[in-house]
């Protein structure tokens, strides 16, 4: 009866620790995966070059007549002048935009 026992003991030793183990590599491969998910996420943090060059490409667009791209590329401009906190090109951008949204046409 000693011997039953023991057999159970060890038995149940023996699949607490595969399970322990269990635990442990699939909580080490969740870890793994988390971060290169977050490593493969680049931050792009906007420059007054890339959004000089945006603006740049809205007043070509305008000169195309391409008033739909010329108001996303300022819209996209804006918001880089807004995060570099460049308060005379947010306000420029703003009076572009506001001169796309309310173009002067004669009536006939």
């Amino acid at each position: 009866m000693k011997k039953k026992l023991m057999k159970k003991m060890k038995l149940t030793q023996l699949i607490t620790m595969i399970l322990v183990v269990l635990i442990i590599v699939v909580g080490v491969i969740a870890i793994v995966r988390i971060l290169s998910d977050n490593s493969d996420k680049t931050i792009s943090v906007p420059t007054k070059a890339s959004a000089d060059s945006l603006k740049s490409q809205a007043i070509e667009a305008l000169k195309n007549n391409s008033t739909s791209t010329a108001k996303t590329l300022l819209q996209e401009a804006k918001q880089q002048y807004e995060e570099l906190g460049d308060t005379n090109n947010v306000v420029d951008t703003n009076a572009q935009l506001f001169l796309i949204e309310h173009q002067y046409s004669p009536s006939p």
